[in-house]
């Protein structure tokens, strides 16, 4: 067979494993739809009876749709000899974030410079021990500053780290002082990247008047009632410190 041949039967082949496990395993593939009924392991056994799992992105594929279908170890079967591309380590992330370990998935995502999934881990982590990862997210900042993310990308994250900071002095009463502190300082640096976000300047202004400080909070509801008028959260603010007119 010609090489054209063999590299278009090859493209075809990568393209169906490809269909298969984002369409019969992902969102596509609805209860009672024609792909969910197909659904099974002839995608696996086709790939393995053709030879094509031996191609690294087909195996990428097939560790895609194993995850779907809820299958973390023969997704970690599929990628374990592969080389740590940064596809190979974003689906090990969501992997490890599947079977329950955020902290090990936050590392991969940021590895891979995949930082829209690295914060569903940061929110996970945080929720379950926010101590643990106020640490990690320090990491996860450092790759930032590598240059590898945009502003807006930076700004979310550190107002994560705020929030993450705010939860761990709600739990940590002896210690409140110092992680407020550190959420304050969280929430300043993003808005340093985004000045005119709300959201920034809500919790900024909140932490500041958890601290004591009346007058910064005020001058950042105020500043928050400025950028977005009408800002019902704002005004609650600005009313409840009895902030000067």
């Amino acid at each position: 067979m010609p090489l054209a041949a063999v590299a278009v039967v090859a493209a075809l082949a990568l393209l169906m494993v490809q269909l298969a496990a984002d369409g019969l395993y992902g969102t596509v593939a609805t209860p009672g739809s024609f792909p969910r009924a197909l659904a099974g392991d002839w995608p696996f056994e086709l790939a393995q009876r053709t030879g094509l799992d031996r191609i690294d992105a087909v195996r990428v594929a097939l560790a895609r749709g194993a995850l779907v279908r809820g299958e973390p170890q023969r997704a970690t079967a599929l990628l374990a000899a592969l080389p740590a591309t940064a596809t190979v380590v974003d689906v090990r992330g969501r992997i490890a974030l599947a079977s329950g370990d955020p902290a090990v998935a936050l590392h991969d995502f940021a590895a891979a410079g995949d930082f829209i999934a690295a914060q569903s881990a940061l929110d996970d982590l945080g929720a379950r021990d926010p101590v643990a990862a106020l640490a990690i997210v320090r990491d996860f900042e450092r790759t930032l500053e590598a240059g590898v993310a945009g502003p807006e990308i930076a700004a979310e994250v550190e107002w994560r780290e705020g929030q993450i900071a705010a939860l761990a002095a709600a739990r940590n009463p002896a210690r409140a002082n110092a992680y407020l502190h550190e959420a304050l300082a969280a929430y300043g640096r993003a808005l340093a990247l985004a000045p005119d976000d709300e959201k920034y300047l809500l919790n900024d202004a909140f932490v500041a008047r958890e601290l004591g400080d009346a007058a910064g909070a005020c001058a950042t509801y105020a500043r928050a009632a400025q950028v977005v008028p009408g800002s019902a959260d704002a005004l609650a603010g600005l009313a409840s410190g009895r902030c000067a007119p």
